[in-house]
Order: structure tokens, then C-alpha cells, then sequence
């Protein structure tokens, strides 16, 4: 999974050297706008549909609060993503 997230990452981050680097640990949300976030779930939803060969919503309530939003870190968003999987 870590590596379908870190290649949506990079496809979305293509025009920037924001994400380089990225490790369990690199934030996320405090890097970008709502918009970049608005294309990473598209790029996911992508992924995981050619991946998974059915559509995995990951857009939801929790995705964008500030306090608790699993696009705070890769790391968090890897475990967000797995259990999304998982359960949907």
C-alpha cells in the first residue's frame, strides 16, 4: 500500500519538490492547499480502482479536519488507507 500512496503522491506532486523525500513521518496537510488534497483522493481512488478492480471511496468527514485528518502524515494516511481497503 505504501507504495500505491507514495506513487499517487508523486503524481500529484509532479509540478513541485515538495515530496521528495517521504518517509511515515512527512507531513502532508500543513504542505498543501484543499485542492492538492482534492486530487490526491482522485489520484487514490484511481490507484486502488485499477489495483483493487472495484471503486474504494476514501473521501469521508474525517478526512478534512485539521485536528484529525489522516492526511496529516503519509504514515497516518498509509493506515487510513489500508483500513478503508480493508473495510470497504
Amino acid at each position: 500500500m505504501k507504495a500505491l500512496l507514495m506513487k499517487a503522491l508523486e503524481e500529484v506532486d509532479r509540478d513541485s519538490e515538495t515530496f521528495d523525500l517521504i518517509d511515515e513521518n512527512t507531513e502532508i496537510y500543513s504542505n498543501v492547499d484543499s485542492f492538492f488534497i482534492l486530487e490526491l483522493i482522485l489520484e487514490i481512488e484511481d490507484k486502488l480502482k485499477k489495483k483493487f478492480g472495484r471503486y474504494i471511496p476514501i473521501a469521508d468527514g474525517e478526512i478534512m479536519s485539521s485536528k484529525n485528518t489522516p492526511f496529516y502524515t503519509f504514515g497516518s494516511l498509509v493506515i487510513f488507507i489500508e483500513k478503508k481497503v480493508e473495510n470497504g
